[in-house]
């Protein structure tokens, strides 16, 4: 049995910076969010149905998902989101599931978003990690790294589950409100638990 770890968090909370670490140290990471990407670039396995459901307007000259036009689509309107995420999920989790098999670890972490939401991803892990950040803390580190705008990260902000819930649900808690120092100490000692826990698995 492989023994699987979701990490979620809000956007800008550090999810890839707090993955990072983990694949440094050797463990084996899947990132739905990078799934996501992989799919909707030229000839993506996703960008025909995209096309058909949303129209040429979603998709760029190059063949590639229109990310800036989509996202304020879907972040406007529920049934485009909805709409969207029928289109994604299933090909997203399919991936996953392929990714989990292939790997011989006796743990991996699987880097879900709105995993508290999904009762797919629920059923498929043992743990949950929450990455932790104060919300002024996210939406600056958005702003500077996507170039979205504040009102624009409040309402991504606003279709995720609450912070206070999250916290609640998981099993685990990173706080990602110090510096890389912190953080790193955090995800190793997680690393050390995770071993220790885990370090009688067959697989």
């Amino acid at each position: 049995m492989k023994y699987i770890i979701g990490l979620t968090g809000l956007i800008g909370s550090g999810k890839s910076l707090a993955t990072d670490i983990f694949r440094d140290i050797g463990v084996d990471v899947i990132d739905t969010d990078v799934i996501a990407r992989q799919i909707t670039v030229a000839n993506g396995s996703a960008i025909k149905d995209i096309r058909d459901t949303f129209g040429d307007k979603y998709i760029t000259g190059s063949g590639e998902l229109n990310r800036s036009l989509m996202r304020e689509l879907v972040f406007s309107d529920s049934l485009s989101r909805h709409k969207l995420e029928h289109i994604l999920y299933p090909q997203i989790f399919a991936q996953v599931q392929n990714e989990v098999n292939k790997s011989s670890q006796s743990y991996l972490i699987v880097v879900v978003p709105l995993l508290f939401k999904s009762v797919k991803y629920i059923n498929l892990i043992q743990r949950s990690i929450f990455i932790d950040c104060k919300e002024d803390v996210l939406i600056k580190r958005v702003t500077n790294r996507s170039g979205i705008n504040e009102q624009d990260v409040r309402k991504i902000l606003n279709a995720q589950m609450p912070q206070s819930l999250q916290l609640v649900l998981c099993d685990d808690i990173i706080d990602n409100n110090s510096d890389i120092i912190s953080l790193k100490e955090q995800v190793i000692k997680l690393n050390n638990n995770y071993k220790q826990m885990f370090k009688n698995v067959s697989l």
